[in-house]
């Protein structure tokens, strides 16, 4: 069991590693537009770059956890990840800038696969539901990440410095971290790479499509909703998502003992009907004060939906668990990339007050599939 604890603060630094790296990106993109001298135009072309990779990193997940294992995933994803970031930072011109974010994408998404397939070894060791706090961590670093990135814009560090520096220990934080992760083979670690996932996974991967539907909404949207619906002032705007994020710590901090505790369809149903709640208060009452908490009730919901697909995803192929996150995961970032950009597109037919309320529908659907959840005692 020591080996086990000793592996789970491991993981546990490598998530808050991965958000904090993507955070330092995501807090200075104005700065990095303004480095390679970009327009708004070719701003969205980099970061059609970073959703290519992200992509192209969760189909090839799957197979190169399959041959090498999760711990060498992490190993690989790191180091792509944070060589990105002094990429992105040094790129000159648009199609350097491309290439850089598309080297991000693909090292955020495979060091994600990676050490959400060693989270699932890790829980197994454990005999007991723990995934959720290790997503709790990716949010805590995504916090020290965007505040960093914060205080490096007001003191008015170069981009460049920032990038190195923070890629620089982020990665030999995770080489480290890595050196303290479970010994031996991966279930499935060797086998055929290329199977495919099992049927039982189709359900997971709408949950967790629906969770991050959810989650990418607020990230994107929760801001330009408060400004415009709410005509909220831009300090008070930001406090959206600051309060989403911090409700989402608290309970993934404690949704493995609540998973544990009613069972995982009792849970996973609660979820849903809280996050609902959350995106009713939103639309029903459109002033600061209550949107803000608004979205803080769709984090107390959401937070739980994604780390528990994935937990289940992997108690649901025993014999390669890396490959079944790997293809749950693959659904999820699809809606993460694209539900924002949906949502835009409907906003601009129906408005965004309403369109947030249409994201409500779309994750009462996990309430439904629930129950396709459960893992027989054969699959454990």
């Amino acid at each position: 069991m020591d080996s086990a604890r000793r592996a789970r603060v491991a993981v546990s630094v490598v998530f808050a590693v991965c958000g904090a790296a993507f955070a330092t990106w995501a807090a200075r993109i104005p700065a990095a537009q303004a480095h390679a001298g970009l327009s708004a135009g070719q701003l969205a072309i980099g970061l059609f770059g970073l959703a290519a990779g992200s992509v192209v990193a969760l189909v090839a997940a799957g197979p190169l956890l399959a041959k090498l294992g999760s711990r060498r995933g992490v190993v690989i994803g790191a180091t792509v990840l944070c060589c990105g970031l002094p990429l992105a930072a040094l790129a000159p011109d648009l199609a350097l800038f491309v290439a850089a974010l598309v080297v991000l994408g693909v090292g955020n998404s495979l060091l994600d696969v990676s050490m959400n397939a060693h989270a699932a070894r890790v829980e197994e060791a454990y005999g007991r539901p723990i995934f959720a706090g290790f997503h709790a961590f990716w949010n805590i670093g995504g916090l020290a990440g965007s505040g960093c990135g914060a205080l490096m814009e007001i003191w008015g560090v170069p981009l460049t410095v920032h990038f190195c520096v923070a890629g620089l220990v982020l990665l030999l934080v995770a080489l480290f971290a890595s050196t303290r992760f479970l010994p031996g083979l991966d279930r499935g670690q060797g086998e055929a790479a290329f199977a495919l996932p099992g049927k039982a996974l189709i359900p997971l991967g709408v949950i967790a499509f629906c969770g991050f539907v959810a989650e990418g909404t607020v990230n994107d949207w929760s801001a330009v909703y408060l400004r415009e619906v709410t005509v909220a002032s831009a300090a008070l705007a930001s406090l959206g998502y600051f309060a989403f994020s911090i409700t989402m710590i608290a309970v993934r901090l404690v949704a493995d003992r609540l998973v544990a505790r009613c069972g995982v369809v009792l849970f996973m149903r609660a979820a849903t009907v809280v996050t609902v709640v959350g995106f009713v208060l939103v639309v029903a009452v459109p002033v600061p004060g209550f949107a803000i908490f608004g979205f803080a009730v769709v984090g107390l919901g959401v937070a739980g939906i994604v780390p528990v697909a994935w937990s289940v995803a992997g108690r649901k192929e025993p014999s390669s668990p890396g490959r079944a996150i790997a293809a749950v995961a693959a659904c999820g970032y699809f809606g993460f990339l694209v539900g924002p950009v949906l949502i835009g597109a409907l906003a601009g037919g129906i408005g965004l007050h309403w369109t947030l309320g249409v994201v409500g529908l779309v994750v009462l659907s996990v309430y439904f599939l629930a129950p396709t959840m459960r893992v027989s005692v054969s699959s454990r």
